[in-house]
């Protein structure tokens, strides 16, 4: 009885044996098959490309997320001799080296750091994504890039940072399964990156001290408008669109007119103030307006207003009257 369970145990221990060597070697085997999945041919190796960039790139202020700030002329591959051969379906795309990966939301732009700025790349017909994404296959084949067509964009992807450079030297690649580099892309110098605004100060509009309560007319009649303009002094080239929004810091009595209270601190009664264009019109509040008058190669420019005392109640009350008005511009 002894000698049975024994032979018994033998024969368990050496299943177990032999079915753990079956899952080695299949692990084993597995290796060899992944590392053949994409490889260069024979001689072939990674093509290095470099761009030229400016040695300073300008940002509007308010350049909208994701608009190109620069962008390169197209680079064509002529025998890059970077042949390769996969032998199934397979994955390449971009592989960012001097940030991190891409966002869902932008798949096809890697930051630069931390500097509000991204890079991206035109591949032929399209713009290639990161390859962490896996958006970008092919089926097995050999592979010759000779003739693609690339293009380097340089995007703002946030608030630019003060300071913020674009790097010489390697920013990215263009990844086969992450097995190897089909392309390097470069850069042949670094860059400074400036935000782009014109100065504008405040303004202080001088009502006069002779206006009469007797002058009104009713509710709706406005005093004799008083001139005066708005100065954007030292705009830089590159500039595209400047606008401009009234924002008042009082409340809005009459959104049609553009009519506002005057201030807490202001004795005269029955009073708004209203603000017009150089032809008398009311201009929108709140609402973004597109200067006319602004040249993209920059300068000095002036936005002509008006303001005038504007009636708002039956009855008139002398006393002080002011108010203000908060004037933000953007860039385009």
């Amino acid at each position: 009885m002894i000698k049975t369970r024994l032979i018994r145990r033998a024969n368990a221990v050496f299943g177990g044996l032999r079915v753990i060597a079956v899952i080695l070697l299949a692990a084993l085997c597995a290796v060899p098959a992944h590392a053949a999945l994409c490889w260069f041919d024979k001689d072939k190796s990674t093509k290095k490309v470099t761009f030229t960039i400016p040695a300073d790139l300008q940002v509007p202020r308010d350049t909208p997320i994701g608009a190109v700030i620069w962008e390169s002329s197209i680079y064509n591959a002529v025998n890059p001799n970077n042949n390769y051969t996969c032998s199934t379906f397979h994955h390449w795309g971009l592989g960012n080296r001097v940030g991190g990966s891409s966002s869902s939301d932008a798949k096809n732009i890697l930051p630069i750091g931390k500097t509000g700025l991204g890079w991206s790349l035109y591949y032929n017909y399209f713009e290639v994504d990161d390859i962490g994404h896996q958006t970008n296959s092919r089926p097995g084949g050999s592979y010759n890039p000779d003739g693609v067509r690339m293009r380097l964009y340089i995007k703002k992807i946030g608030p630019v940072e003060a300071g913020a450079r674009v790097p010489s030297g390697l920013i990215g690649v263009v990844s086969v399964e992450k097995l190897f580099d089909s392309f390097s892309i470069n850069t042949s110098n670094e860059a400074g990156v400036g935000t782009l605004s014109c100065k504008s100060p405040d303004v202080v509009v001088k009502m006069g001290d002779k206006n009469d309560t007797g002058q009104f007319k009713g509710v709706g009649s406005s005093l004799a408008p008083v001139n005066f303009s708005v100065a954007m002094k030292e705009c830089p080239e590159g500039i595209n669109k400047v606008s401009y929004l009234l924002k008042p810091n009082t409340e809005i009595v009459d959104a049609a007119r553009s009519v506002v209270a005057l201030d807490a601190a202001s004795t005269a009664k029955g009073v708004g103030l209203q603000i017009l264009d150089e032809s008398g019109n009311p201009v929108a509040l709140n609402k973004t307006i597109v200067f006319s008058g602004y040249d993209k190669v920059g300068g000095n420019f002036d936005i002509p207003l008006k303001a005038a005392y504007h009636q708002t109640a039956t009855v008139v009350g002398p006393g002080t009257a002011n108010s203000s008005v908060a004037f933000v511009m953007s860039y385009d």
